[in-house]
């Protein structure tokens, strides 16, 4: 077998079914994708868009879109502190072990390529 052929086939390997189906309903963008590991990687953050922005590297404008779509599909959740919302991840226990084997998974260089794979094929170039 030819080593495009054993690299090809390592990717497209089967990742964990409910990872996988995470990965195709909430990380569609490579935003979401710095956001969500931002979050896992500081879980105590607690914030607003604008400073979630500064932290990745983002537009603001684009953020605030991304964090009220994620906080409507229970990926995190809002509160107002003094008149402002502030984000966080969400407590569900289920979406954090998710985002956990999701964040390491990526630490290997195949997982990250099905990853990269994923976003791009839903459209998220952002």
């Amino acid at each position: 077998m030819s080593t495009r052929n054993t690299l090809v086939s390592d990717i497209m390997e089967e990742m964990d079914q409910r990872v996988l189906e995470f990965i195709k309903k909430h990380v569609t963008t490579f935003t979401r994708w710095d956001v969500i590991k931002f979050c896992h990687e500081n879980p105590h953050t607690v914030d607003t868009a604008e400073n979630l922005a500064r932290y990745v590297g983002r537009a603001v404008e684009v953020i605030q879109q991304e964090a009220e779509e994620m906080t409507t599909e229970g990926i995190f959740q809002s509160t107002s502190k003094g008149g402002r919302t502030v984000y966080s991840l969400t407590d569900d226990p289920e979406i954090r072990r998710l985002i956990t084997a999701l964040v390491e998974g990526a630490q290997e260089r195949t997982f990250r390529m099905k990853l990269v794979y994923h976003i791009l094929r839903a459209g998220g170039q952002v």
